[in-house]
Parts: C-alpha cells; structure tokens; sequence
C-alpha cells in the first residue's frame, strides 16, 4: 500500500485480516491500543499470549497506517443474501485507488477497463468506469472492444459501442479483422479455414494452425455463400511473398497495410459493419453476430447471407442432428426471421422501395440480391413473403396489370387485336395514372393561390417527363412476352402434344410414320432444344456446373429427361424392320405417353389451388415407397412360405414370382386364394407335373388325389398375413398419410410460394413462341449467341444495380426501417408476460436492497451521533473538572463532597489508556514512517494517540540516527534539549537535517496565467535529481541573514535582480512547522512559503523568460509548471501548492 497497490481485506478469513476489518470504518483516532489489544485477543486466540508489547504497538501503528490510506483499502464481506463476489471488490479497489490523487490519469482508466473486461463485469464498467466525468475516445477503447469481442463478451461488446466506439476506426485497418480471424475459437469453420490454408500451401492440415489471411477467408465465405457470389475480399492478383502481403483498401484512399496472403487488387468494398458481422457468423456466436448485424447497414442481405452461411456449415458438419448443426439451423431461422421483420418494416412503408431493396445488387455481399441469397438459403417463409410474392406476380404478370382476369387475358390470346382497345390494362396505363392523379394535387395546391416559383417549375419539369402510352408494336410484343401469357400458350401446346401423341399411338402407328408421326417428331425435337437451352442458360450468373447440378436436382428434369430418352429408345425399336422389335417401339412409346402426362402436373404448380396440392402428393409418394419397403417383407414371407408347402420343385419363373409375389399382393385388396383350402380344390384348375403352361402346378397330392399339406396350417398362415397386412400395414399407411398430409397441409402454402418462383424464372427467361414452334426462336438465339457473339441479355426484373446516390439513399432508409423494426421488437418483448415478471423481480430485489441499504445508513449515523455525543459528554467532564479546581485553588470549598467527574482523556495509564486525543488537528503522519528515507533505519512504532510528549509511552525506546555525524550529535543529553513540537518521531538524532531542533526553509513561489481566460495557473518549478521530479524553488534559512540575501541565494542574481522590485507585492501563505519524513524527536523543519504573481504580459516576465531559456542546459534548470497535485512529490510542497490555488480560485 506504501507503493500504492490496492489492497482487499476478506473480512472472515480469520487472524489479522478480520482485525483490519473491524477497525476500517472507524477514525484512525478511535484506532486505539487498547481496542488493537482486544481484537488480537479475540481473533488470535492462544497466540496471543505469545505477542509482546513492543510487537502490539508496531501492529496498531501498521493498522493505524492502514486506514489512513482509505483509498487504497477495500473490506469485502461475504453476503449469501446478495451474493457478492471477490472480483468485484477486487474491481472497485483498483477503481477506486484509480481514482485517488496519486492516479496516473487515462492510462490507469484502460487498465482497469482491461481488467472490468478480462473479468467480464459489464456492471462496474457501467458504474465505475464510464461516468459522466471519463472522456473517451474510439481509439482509446479499441485494445478493450478487441478483448471483448475475443473473449465473447456481448454486453462488454455493446457497452462500448454505446460509449463511443466506432466500428468503421475500429476495422479501418485490414490487419485488424486478420487478427480477429486468428483468433477464432475452436469451431467447424475454423477447421474448414486452417485445412484450405495448409491445403493451399501444399501442406497436411495442422491442427492449430493459425496462419491466415482474408484470401482463405474469402475463398471459404464465397464457398459458403455460392460460386454465384464474388469475393468479399479482393482475390491476390500475382503471389509477393509467402507470409507476406501488401493489401490496398478502396476505402478511403488506397492504403497499404500488411497482411499475411499476397497482393490485392482495390475491387472490394470496405464495410467494416458487414466484416464483424461476419466474423461472429462464422463461428455460430448469435450474440455478438446479433450485435454485428444491428451495425450493417445492408441489413437484410446480411441476415440472409448469414441464414445461407449457417445451413451450408450445417449441411457440412455431417452431423444432422449433433448439438452443433442443431444450433447452426436454429441460428439460420433466427436471422430468416430478422431479415423477414426489417423487409416487413419497409414494405409496410413503401412497397415499391421495399421490392428495389431485394432485387439490388449487393457490393457488400458479393454482387448478389437478397432474393437469390434467400433462395440458395431455402429460406422458405421470406419468400413467401407478401411483398417477395407481390414482386413476383409483378414478374409473371410482365407489363401487364397484376388486377386483368385470366379469362381477359386468355380472349385476347385468340383475339389478339382486343389488346388495342383497352379491354387489357397495362403498367404503363396504371403509372400514367398515378402520374396524373399526382399532377392533379400539384395543381391544386398551386390553385389555393400558392404560386412559388421553385414548385411551378417541379410541375413543369414533372410534365416533360411524363410517361408516354404504349403504342401498338410496344403493347403487342409486352403482350406476348408476358411470362403469363407464355404459361398459357406453352400449356396449350403439351395439351396440343399429348392429343397428338395419343392419336398416333392409338390410331395413327403404320409401319411408314405418317404425317402426324412426323409432326409429333418435330414437335418433340422442339421440347428437346428447349430442355438443351435452359440447361445452358445461365440465368444467375452461377456458372455451368452449378446450372447443371441444379437441373439434376430437380425431379421434374429427370422426367423430362427420362421421356426423351425412351422417346428415342421407341423411335429406334420403331423404325427397324423386324415386327417384333417395331411392337417393343411402340411399348417404349406408350410407357413413355404416362410420362409425359405425369410431367404434366409440373406446369400446374404455379395454380394456387392445384400447386399445393401436387406438392402434398409428391410428399406422401416418398412416404409410399418407405411403406412398401415394409409391405414386401410381409408379402415375401408370406408368399415363399406358402408357395414352398403348396408346390414341390416348381421350375417355371413366371409361376414362381406369381406364386410367391403377385398372389399374396393381391389377397391384401381381398382375392382371397382357393388353393389354400381342400374343400375349394378343384383338379381341373391346376397341372398335376406342370405340363400345361397356362395353368399353375397342383399341390402335392397323397394315393387319394387330395392334398396332401396341412390344411390348418396355410389357414393359420393366411389369416396372421391378412391381420397384419390388412390391418396393421395399412392402416399405418393410413396414419403415414394423415400426418403427412397434415403437416404439409400447414407448410403447403409457404412451400408452393418457394416452389413458384423457379416456374416464374423459367417462363420468364423462355422465348415467346410455344412448341414446335420455338424451333425459330432456337434458331435466332443459336445466330446470336454463337455466331454473332451477343451477348446474353440482363434480367433486370431479377437483378437491378443502382446509382451510388440511389443506393445510398435506400441503404439509409434500410438502416432506419431497421432501428424501427428493432424498437418495436423490444417494445413486444417488454410487454411480454415473461418480461413484466422478471421486470417485477428485478424492482423487488432492488427495492429490498434499498431498504437495507437505508437501515444500514440509518444505524451508522445513529452510531456516529452516539460517539459525538460520547465526545461532548467527555469535553463537559474535563471542563467541570476544570472549574472544581480552578474553584479549590481560589480557597472555595463547599458543604458537600464533589462528585467524581470522570473521562476516557483522563484515564493515562500505561495498560488502560484509550489515548484519546484533545487537539483539534491530527498528529504528524509523514514523520511517524517506519522506514526512514535515504537510509536502512527503522523507526520505533508510534501509534496515534502516543505521539504527545504528554502521554506516557515506558516502552518507547527510538533508534539514534543522524547522516551527518558531529560531536554531540549522539549525546542523550544533548538531545534532550531539543523536543519536536509535533510530538514523538519514532527516531533520534539529526537524521538527514542540518542541526537538531529547528531548522527553517524558505520557499518563494512565482506563478502565472497560462493563458487568457485564467483556467490554467503556472508555477516556476526547479529540477531536483534527488527527488527525479519539479520541485517548489526553496533553500536553508541561514541565521541572522537577511532575507534579501537569502533569496537571491534561493532564485540566483540575475532572476532575484528581475524581481527585486516586485517582492514588496509578494503574500506569505504559510510559515510553521511542516509533516516531513525527514523531521525526528530531536530536528525538525519550519517552512515559511511566499508567492508572487506576475503578469505573463510584463516585462518582467520577458526578462524571466529569458532566464528560464537559459537555464535549460544547467544542473538545475527551470520551468514553468502547472498548479497541480502531481507536480510535486513532497507532501508540503503539494499542500502550498493547494493553498496557493485556492487563493488564486482555480482548480487543484
């Protein structure tokens, strides 16, 4: 505590510790022998008896010295009730000596806010640490928000974007997010990162490798996101060095700052919200990837990116149901929903914005949408959003109006001149509209009599842009480009297909094709090319192989390619000679027919009303298949055994399987069998050595032609069979149903809505011409796109790349539909049932701690009111004391004995004494020290109320110490003449004074304004080695010399000289005895301190300036210093100093 370290006293523990404890709260005077006594008696037991005296003062002196450094001392004591902990008292004695006088200032704040969070005490932090008096900066919090965010403390996270950290300074540099990545705690991603890392070099994967740059993070985010996505960190153009890589920031400027990887090229955009984001996403941490969200500013990408991210690391796990993939899809919907929440917000403001936000193209997120983000996540419910699903009919609707009835739209199909009357409305006509019902308000706002220029001129500027109708040309080719209107021709050309098919198979197939046959050829060559060109059209930019995996995956491609290749497998086996062959053609063809009429009920999931619907069969067909799975068991068990009992050594296949397999299948629909029974056996109806191919083989038959096999056994058998299939099989089956039905019947709606867009996207992306006649359509995009080499065109409906201005605009209005969003979350959240109970808690547990709290202030101030009044009872005693002998001195006697009249002051005795003291002031502290300055000397203890001479103190035997040796400096008697007045030292002797008995220093103080306005005042300071600090110019007070004289020793000629005139001004601000820790029984030091203030403006304060300058080379040089507490290392010293302030009114 003397070097200024905070101490905690764990009241309990025992020994002197509880002594400490019990003596903290009380004044060092009422710290007294006698109360030291009792409690090492109490506390140290049969020890006790072991202490001597001399030991007991030197602890009470210790303990004495103890609670005077009040700021350095924390008393912990256990509380079960409010559960306290050793750390947070721990804390608050670090705060609480940060803030003492001897604090070292801002640098002594951060290591206590490092230490608030290594310890995660976001409560302290709060309290004690941001307070209305710490300023602080971003950059002086950046060291404590790293820690924080790598030690996964969210609230320490928030608490510090709340008190002013910036994210954009905090990652402004890349070198920043490489460390944070090096730090990721164990997960799958960082074991994904590390493998890609060792992988690239050409290494075995090290676990714990940590060696990574933002090229392997960008490669496995952009792996995670889709090969759809661009780098979120620029890929290195050409390798520098291996460890080493210079990184150009697009930022601000480029930047080069280094990084471990290779050179970067400056294509990326530096958005240090997305980047923290991210960084906590990939590691699963919802907490600080929750606070990282809330600081993007393209939030509902983030949400969906980060949806995506999580449902691939959990696809990739490969553990489905591990705890870790579990949270992984939990976390997914939790960001699904946010991103849902915040595109709710804005579509309830503005639509047309809200549907601009999910089709914008994304810098942030590697150029992509939020719309093809939420499809690759399978982010069913945000697409089946009103307003993703309002965007899409917009979509499907082309130009048309979403409000025209289908049976408008299918007229004007077959009478396609109607689309010139008007009897179809158009976008076009709905926006001129709105156009001119906007204008209409203009003008009557200009009609009020308001005539501005400024809003005269929007009226006009809005006119010439007006938009114009479309013309015939214009409304005949959005007609028929109409992913609508192409829906409906495409379906009545496969109607057109299988009318066509169905005639040839079942009127029209001769031996030489006909013309139907060939028309059915061609048309079938054009669904061919159609299925080639959607397999080779990149619509998303995602890439061949991705496009091709992704049409594998869809069941009704398989059919589609399924069809064509038995369609061509038919059409083989047809066009040969043999009519053998040329009837398998034409099986081929007419398995291939129930194909293509079950590829039909792909076209109609875009019905509302057929789509579910189709979506419910294709899950209770997956659910069919697992039941017969099952039901073949019992069918194959059943039918081996009984066609073994009833047949012997039947060697024809076809009996067999029908035996054992097509038999027992058919009993479960109730044909039920005959053969199983005697009294139903019928000879004629079977073939006894299975001679007659048409009929089955009799069962064995004893001498009497009846057979022979147990009849109760097949009976037993077939009714076990019929229990189980019939019953049991298919009544689970039934159930099986049910529950799919039912829980897809909850889904189907949001499922069909996911499902619609692929429709809307292959429709919108197909030329206009149905079948056969796309074959033209083919024919001018194969012109184009190989042999003209144009380029394919943007869907724009799809994707939208805006304007900076544009997009900054819509980002800030994302930014506040968000905070808006956020705000009614928490407004849902605190007005829950949950919330409003713990709320409730929180308010009782504070308000009973208040109440103790209050008691416990309530019985102090009681204690303290007692004690005062103790005192004033004891002054009242010592008084009338006074007056009985003042009275008796006189010669005044009384009748009556007096009473006794007694007080604890007067009670000396050398056991009994409580020593409490009747001066107004405390002793001396400084010159109690134990350890003498500047030597090996140990003073003797003396407690608090032993320092007057007055007091009797027999065990007080001082040490003799004197650095200056002279003849009688050692004398007892002569040190005896001379008694400190500020009472027993502890030491004898001389010491590092001069002369024993008093010994007088002077100190003259010059101060000024450091500027105009007088909030600074400045003190001229003088270097001293000894001390290593600025010290108060002063010197020895040398006797009969005048002061002029000592002075000019003091301040040196030529600055005495300057100021000789000014010292008539000059103000004395103390002269007596001063608390050194020099002083000892027998030498002490007197100061006399004068100050003179001096105009910064004068000539006088030129000359010293001067002066000061040229003395900055010497021994001891000058300068000017602030008034301050920590200017000055004497105790004295900083008291005049504080004196002086307060005279001058300035802070101290």
């Amino acid at each position: 505590m003397l070097n200024n370290t905070p101490c905690v006293v764990l009241e309990g523990s025992g020994r002197l510790a509880d002594v400490i404890a019990q003596v903290a709260s009380l004044p060092v005077s009422k710290v007294t022998l006698v109360l030291i006594n009792q409690l090492l008696k109490r506390f140290f037991a049969q020890e006790y008896k072991t202490f001597s005296e001399v030991q007991i003062i030197e602890w009470t002196k210790k303990i004495q010295d103890i609670i005077r450094m009040a700021h350095l001392l924390t008393v912990f004591r256990f509380d079960e009730e409010k559960n306290s902990d050793v750390d947070v008292a721990i804390l608050q004695a670090l705060l609480k000596a940060s803030r003492s006088e001897d604090s070292t200032g801002r640098q002594s704040w951060e290591r206590q806010l490092e230490l608030a969070v290594a310890w995660n005490r976001v409560d302290i932090a709060e309290s004690e640490i941001f307070t209305e008096e710490s300023q602080w900066t971003s950059s002086d919090l950046h060291p404590a928000m790293f820690s924080a965010l790598v030690g996964d403390k969210p609230e320490f996270v928030r608490l510090l974007l709340e008190n002013g950290v910036c994210v954009q300074q905090f990652l402004e540099h890349e070198d920043r997010l490489c460390e944070l990545y090096a730090h990721l705690p164990a997960c799958f991603f960082t074991r994904k990162l590390v493998k890609r890392v060792q992988v690239r070099r050409g290494q075995p994967p090290a676990p714990g490798s940590k060696n990574i740059s933002l090229t392997h993070v960008s490669e496995e985010v952009r792996h995670l996101l889709g090969s759809f996505t661009q780098h979120l960190y620029a890929p290195p153009r050409q390798k520098t060095t291996k460890d080493d890589v210079s990184l150009s920031l697009p930022s601000k400027g480029s930047v080069e700052l280094p990084c471990s990887g290779a050179e970067w090229i400056a294509e990326t955009v530096w958005d240090p919200g997305r980047d923290l984001f991210l960084w906590a996403v990939v590691q699963n941490n919802r907490e600080l990837a929750e606070i990282g969200w809330e600081q993007c500013r393209d939030c509902i990408a983030a949400a969906l990116a980060a949806s995506k991210i999580l449902r691939k690391l959990a696809q990739e796990s490969g553990e489905h149901d591990g705890e870790e993939a579990k949270d992984m899809r939990g976390h997914a919907d939790h960001y699904e929903t946010q991103a849902i929440g915040v595109f709710s917000e804005c579509h309830a403001w503005d639509p047309q914005r809200a549907q601009k936000l999910i089709i914008r193209i994304s810098p942030s997120w590697g150029r992509c949408t939020s719309l093809w983000l939420a499809l690759e996540a399978d982010d069913k419910r945000f697409i089946a959003h009103s307003g993703v699903q309002a965007l899409l009919t917009q979509i499907w609707c082309g130009e048309l109006s979403v409000d025209n009835p289908y049976w408008k739209i299918l007229l004007c199909m077959i009478l396609f001149p109607l689309i010139y009357t008007g009897f179809l409305t158009f976008r076009r006509d709905e926006d001129i509209q709105r156009e001119a019902e906007k204008t209409e308000q203009q003008k009557l706002a200009l009609g009020s009599g308001y005539t501005d220029s400024k809003i005269k001129h929007r009226l006009r500027s809005s006119q010439n842009s007006a938009l114009s109708p479309l013309n015939c040309g214009s409304r005949f080719t959005s007609f028929f480009n109409s992913p609508q209107v192409k829906f409906y021709w495409n379906i009545a050309a496969y109607f057109g297909f299988l009318w066509l098919f169905a005639v040839v198979l079942m009127i029209d197939f001769q031996t030489f094709p006909s013309w139907r046959e060939l028309l059915l050829y061609i048309w079938l060559g054009s669904l061919v090319c159609e299925e080639v060109r959607q397999l080779y059209h990149d619509f998303d930019g995602s890439g061949f192989r991705k496009k091709a995996k992704m049409y594998i995956k869809d069941v009704w491609n398989i059919l589609d390619v399924l069809s064509i290749v038995l369609f061509i497998s038919g059409l083989v086996c047809r066009l040969q000679g043999s009519s053998a062959v040329f009837y398998v053609g034409k099986i081929l063809l007419c398995i291939d027919f129930i194909i293509f009429c079950l590829r039909l009920m792909a076209i109609f999931t875009i019905s509302r009303t057929l789509g579910p619907k189709i979506i419910i069969v294709r899950r209770m067909m997956m659910d069919l298949f697992i039941f017969m799975f099952l039901l073949s068991i019992w069918v194959v068990a059943y039918g081996v055994a009984k066609q073994g009992i009833l047949i012997q050594n039947e060697e024809r296949l076809d009996w067999i399987i029908r035996g054992a397999v097509y038999e027992p299948y058919l009993i479960i629909f109730g044909n039920i069998p005959t053969n199983i029974d005697n009294t139903q056996f019928d000879m004629n109806s079977c073939s006894v050595n299975a001679s007659d191919p048409m009929k089955p083989k009799c069962p064995v038959l004893n001498d009497e032609n009846v057979p022979a096999f147990p009849e109760w056994l097949t009976i037993i058998l077939l009714c076990v069979y019929l229990l189980f299939a019939n019953i049991l099989l298919l009544n689970l089956l039934i159930a099986i149903l049910s529950y799919t039905f039912q829980e897809v019947q909850d889904n189907t709606d949001t499922i069909w809505k996911f499902q619609r867009y692929e429709l809307i996207k292959e429709y919108h992306s197909r030329p206009a011409l149905p079948p056969p006649f796309i074959l033209i359509s083919h024919l001018i995009i194969f012109i184009k796109g190989v042999l003209l080499r144009t380029p394919p065109q943007k869907h724009k409906h799809f994707r939208r790349e805006l304007e900076k201005t544009e997009e900054e605009e819509l980002l800030s209005w994302e930014a506040l539909m968000k905070d808006n969003y956020l705000s009614s979350a928490r407004q849902e959240e605190s007005q829950s049932t949950e919330h409003r109970i713990q709320d409730t808690a929180e308010k009782v547990g504070a308000m009973s701690e208040l109440l103790e709290r209050e008691q416990e202030m309530v019985s102090s101030t009681m204690a303290k009111r007692l004690d005062k009044l103790e005192d004033q009872v004891s002054e009242s005693t010592k008084a009338l004391r006074w007056i009985v002998d003042a009275l008796k001195s006189q010669g005044y006697k009384s009748k009556l004995e007096p009473p006794l009249l007694t007080g604890r002051s007067f009670d000396r005795d050398d056991g009994d004494s409580s020593g409490q003291e009747t001066e107004d002031e405390a002793p001396h502290t400084f010159a109690r020290q134990l350890q003498y300055p500047g030597s090996n000397v140990t003073r003797f203890p003396v407690p608090e109320e032993k320092v007057s001479w007055e007091t009797n103190f027999t065990p007080y035997l001082p040490p003799v110490y004197s650095q200056q040796e002279s003849d009688n400096s050692s004398d007892a008697s002569v040190l005896d003449k001379y008694r400190n007045p500020g009472g027993r030292t502890g030491i004898r002797g001389k010491g590092a004074l001069k002369s024993l008995g008093l010994n007088q220093k002077i100190h003259p103080i010059l101060t000024r304004w450091r500027d105009a306005e007088k909030a600074t005042l400045e003190f001229l300071a003088v270097w001293k080695d000894a001390e290593k600090c600025w010290c108060l110019p002063g010197g020895q007070v040398k006797a009969n010399e005048p002061l002029s004289q000592t002075l000019e020793r003091i301040l040196g000629k030529k600055l005495n000289e300057r100021i000789k005139s000014e010292l008539q001004a000059a103000e004395q601000v103390y002269k007596g005895y001063v608390d050194d820790s020099r002083n000892t029984d027998n030498a002490w030091l007197e100061v006399t301190i004068i100050t003179l203030h001096l105009d910064k403006h004068s000539p006088v304060m030129s000359q010293i300036n001067s002066i000061v300058e040229s003395m900055s080379s010497s021994l001891q040089p000058l300068q000017w210093q602030e008034v301050s507490s920590k200017t000055c290392a004497c105790p004295y010293q900083r008291e005049a100093l504080r004196l002086i302030a307060q005279r001058h009114k300035t802070d101290f």
